[in-house]
């Protein structure tokens, strides 16, 4: 297939009118054309008239392009590019081999609005949250359509949520198997052996998970765990009826979750995300060696 000479946008505005726009674009050789749905994860402003973004594509996984052009404005439409969290359907044009270079996108085309995530701002900050984790977790090239749909599906439930801390949690059991770093959440990692029904339970990212009350004095970096939040975690992986029986969880169990959760994300990707403390209703950053309660 011959590499196309323009850049071809598609644009639904709101009264339910779509608009074609043809930008030319460079003539760069021979290159492999793949087509593919995605999300955007971060943008970047390359010039006046371009962007830098990062897509979550379903074949293809991550993968970086520049949009020649898209951002250039005519007499007759005003162009602002292509938005955060904006899903579509892609043409990218690849220089091989494929991790040396950005990628040219060559046409979009918009899907899904999902106008309710800006509709409150905590919907927005829960999906800018799950793209900055997606995009700090996952590889260039590194297909995971397990995970694209699941970042679909909490966008989805976002834009109708009341509360986004538990599709939140969600996605963050899902990343994290998607990935291979599911922490072990049923026996002490220390001495392998399946916690008893009382006393406190801790766990440590570093180790990779639970520390029973006869290993845990011999490490520092853990965090104490409450049983409540660890059955809602185990439920989501089992897939039990649990979760139907128990019905929805408490705000105050669900936020511990997420904070367990979202410290063992910000060990993995060796920083705290940017957008977990407006998540968080009011709580401080606990730092390594304290012992917050899940």
């Amino acid at each position: 297939m011959p590499t196309p000479r323009y850049v071809i946008l598609h644009h639904h505005t709101g009264d339910g009118e779509h608009r074609v726009k043809a930008l030319p674009r460079p003539y760069y050789g021979d290159m492999a054309l793949i087509q593919d749905t995605g999300v955007t994860l971060r943008r970047l402003d390359f010039s006046e008239t371009s962007q830098v973004m990062v897509f979550f594509t379903r074949a293809h996984g991550k993968v970086r392009a520049i949009g020649k052009g898209i951002k250039r404005s005519t007499k007759t439409r005003f162009a602002v590019g292509i938005d955060l969290l904006e899903v579509g359907e892609m043409v990218l044009s690849v220089r091989q081999p494929r991790q040396e270079a950005l990628a040219t996108l060559t046409e979009w085309k918009q899907g899904r609005a999902l106008a309710g995530l800006r509709e409150k701002l905590p919907r927005l900050y829960a999906g800018q949250y799950a793209s900055e984790i997606t995009a700090a977790l996952t590889e260039d090239w590194d297909p995971h359509p397990d995970l694209y749909d699941g970042l679909l599906n909490l966008l989805d439930e976002l834009c109708g949520a009341d509360a986004v801390a538990e599709p939140i949690v969600g996605y963050q059991c899902v990343l994290l198997q998607q990935i291979g770093s599911w922490p072990e959440f049923e026996v002490c990692v220390a001495c392998r052996r399946t916690p008893s029904a009382h006393g406190d339970l801790y766990f440590s990212s570093l180790e990779g998970g639970l520390l029973c009350r006869d290993c845990e004095s011999g490490f520092t970096e853990k965090r104490l765990v409450d049983r409540r939040g660890l059955a809602m975690i185990r439920s989501r992986i089992t897939s039990s009826t649990a979760v139907a029986r128990e019905g929805r969880q408490s705000d105050a169990v669900v936020e511990g979750v997420f904070d367990v959760l979202n410290y063992h994300i910000a060990h993995q990707m060796g920083r705290e995300p940017l957008l977990a403390s407006k998540l968080a209703r009011g709580k401080g950053h606990t730092h390594e060696g304290t012992e917050p309660r899940l």
